[in-house]
């Protein structure tokens, strides 16, 4: 459509990524020194991390590209919803090793001779989707990563992830897989003054050329403002924006113009009665509550949890006890066990308003594993056994 009006080779805000056009700032060329050094060591965990759409994949394949891919053997994992007893042979699988009937040292054993009859090709695992993994798939991982033969390193793993992994990372119970850390970059939204560089050098990279397409004052304004920065944003709305300029047969787009784009782009999501995940403040605005069935009860529970804590505990004690519980691996799992708990029984309510709530052993593993000095305990009035205050009781040892 547009690429004939404007005279481009190809649409230049794909999608898609696309390593011939990378926009590397400063920061983007510093940090890709760091990763292409962690790649080249071939060892433990290189960290990629960054907010939904600001190019990871497309760093990764200019990472990949810069490297001696053929002495690699790559293989690429999505973690979504992968627990921990399937991790080994999701990787194994991932490299061609059979994992159907075996045990878990079965597959290693094999994996480790998939990999050491690869001759000078040292392996590298992918990991998509990071974030989604539980401490305990992360462990499962470092156990891949130490995998070695002949005093060498068999698998390096690449983590690749939302923002959400870095704090992942930092939990007590990660410290082994952090000291194995050689590499880690942690992509940004642009800035606003590297927005008109970003777009300009996509445009470049199809043959852009300015008498046959220009931008009037403010539009490269109004792209970081709607945007954040955000490159999947960038390219969404220039795109609509080139369009818009073809259909009404414009040279040049003014801000008024990507207005009319961005209106017309969100409009088309509130038809279908989604809301766009725009840049701050962008998102089409209601004041209706939420009405899905399966989200309200949900949003209630949390709701009394928080007001159960704080009437219990006061908003200091709150605040201790979670500082608590941030440094305990243990507790964390326990505390992050009982809400998985809580979320399945408002579920369970609301589907089957008969249901009976299940035994709580989690709140009494988690009482045994917590102790309070005497002085600091306190007369509370009764919970109703079975009620969010009640449960957070015994959750921290109250009764």
């Amino acid at each position: 459509m547009y690429e004939d009006f404007y005279k481009l080779q190809a649409r230049p805000f794909q999608l898609m990524p696309d390593p011939r056009r990378l926009f590397e700032t400063a920061s983007h060329t510093r940090g890709l020194s760091y990763l292409i050094y962690g790649l080249e060591r071939g060892e433990g965990f290189v960290v990629v991390t960054g907010p939904v759409g600001t190019g990871k994949t497309l760093l990764l394949q200019v990472l990949l590209e810069q490297i001696k891919t053929r002495h690699l053997l790559v293989a690429r994992v999505a973690m979504a919803n992968v627990d921990a007893d399937n991790v080994v042979a999701t990787v194994a699988a991932a490299f061609g090793v059979p994992v159907r009937g075996l045990a878990k040292y079965e597959m290693l054993d094999n994996l480790v001779g998939k990999l050491s009859a690869a001759r000078n090709r040292r392996a590298l695992l992918i990991v998509d989707e990071a974030q989604t993994c539980s401490t305990a798939a992360l462990e499962e991982l470092r156990i891949v990563s130490n995998l070695q033969a002949r005093g060498q390193a068999l698998v390096q793993v690449v983590l690749v992830g939302q923002s959400e992994l870095r704090d992942l990372l930092m939990r007590p119970a990660m410290s082994h897989l952090r000291q194995r850390v050689v590499a880690s970059y942690h992509l940004e939204p642009l800035a606003a003054d590297e927005v008109p560089g970003y777009i300009e050098h996509r445009l470049n990279t199809v043959g852009w050329r300015a008498d046959r397409l220009s931008f009037g004052p403010g539009v490269y304004d109004r792209v970081y403002e709607w945007s954040g920065g955000i490159p999947r944003r960038i390219n969404q709305i220039m795109d609509r924006l080139l369009l818009l300029g073809y259909l009404e047969e414009k040279r040049e787009l003014t801000r008024s113009d990507l207005d009319t784009a961005i209106d017309e782009f969100q409009a088309e999501f509130a038809s279908d009665g989604l809301v766009y995940d725009g840049a701050p403040g962008e998102a089409p605005q209601s004041d209706a509550p939420p009405t899905s069935p399966q989200l309200d009860p949900l949003l209630e529970r949390v709701a009394a949890v928080e007001r159960a804590l704080r009437a219990a505990y006061g908003e200091e004690r709150v605040a201790e006890l979670m500082r608590h519980h941030e440094t305990s691996a243990a507790h964390r799992e326990l505390v992050d066990a009982i809400l998985r708990v809580e979320r399945l029984e408002a579920t369970m309510q609301d589907l089957v308003p008969e249901t009976a709530t299940a035994p709580e052993p989690v709140a009494q593993t988690a009482a045994a594993h917590t102790e309070w000095p005497e002085n600091d305990r306190r007369t509370l009035a009764p919970a109703a056994p079975g009620s969010a205050a009640y449960k957070l009781r015994r959750l921290f040892n109250r009764e």
